[in-house]
């Protein structure tokens, strides 16, 4: 990774079978795939636009026995690297702009730290310094709670992000999504109606197959490109 800024994203995300586990929203295998390639791929598409060196992170690289664990070795190894911002997003937020990413990393190398706040509680978005980052403290956050965002406001000297975005968790969050999506391209929610529309609540899936097996059983071909 060329560096020609003193900020960095973490795209921070698990991997496809650990996301199925967390959270399939109803869907089997293959939508699930296809719904996971369709928001890897947004993500990485906002990502591009800002030219901000980006470093992807998922569960298999990631260091760390909890959630707070490996979020907080992936934003200190940036900041080992020489990086002395961190701007830390995950694929569960949608709406995304590039041009909220290009904000806050202003803010940032301006001396202002900046959070996104989710509808449920918690940050779709953290901005951070180097020079404010306290890993002993995001540790001791109660992450993947509705108490994050007000725990990071209170570590984080912070600006704010103006939109308060869905965070896509549950089946109910993506026919929000599907609703409002304010900030999503018409085709982006056309894939995801189409991925909605027939589902099933099982799966014979057996995840107890290796790994290499488990990917051979399913095609991972991303979903259709849409435009932005």
């Amino acid at each position: 990774m060329s560096q020609v800024t003193n900020t960095a994203i973490l795209f921070f995300s698990r991997n496809l079978k650990e996301e199925f586990l967390a959270k399939n929203v109803g869907l089997n295998v293959q939508q699930f795939s296809n719904l996971f390639n369709l928001l890897v791929k947004k993500t990485q598409r906002t990502i591009d636009q800002t030219s901000i060196p980006v470093k992807a992170l998922f569960s298999d690289e990631q260091i760390g026995s909890s959630f707070g664990e490996r979020l907080t070795n992936g934003i200190s190894n940036l900041f080992s690297e020489g990086f002395e911002n961190v701007i830390v997003v995950g694929n569960d937020a949608p709406e995304l702009t590039s041009e909220d990413l290009l904000w806050v990393k202003d803010k940032l190398e301006n001396g202002k730290n900046v959070l996104g706040r989710d509808n449920h509680g918690g940050a779709y978005l953290i901005g951070v310094s180097k020079n404010d980052f306290n890993a002993s403290a995001f540790l001791h956050i109660d992450w993947n709670t509705g108490l994050v965002f007000d725990q990071l406001k209170s570590l984080l000297s912070s600006e704010e992000l103006e939109k308060c975005l869905i965070d896509i968790n549950k089946r109910s969050d993506f026919e929000n999504i599907i609703k409002s999506g304010l900030y999503l391209p018409k085709a982006f929610k056309q894939i995801l109606k189409a991925i909605f529309g027939t589902y099933t609540l099982h799966t014979n899936f057996d995840f107890t197959l290796p790994k290499s097996i488990w990917f051979q059983q399913i095609e991972l071909r991303g979903p259709p490109s849409f435009v932005s």
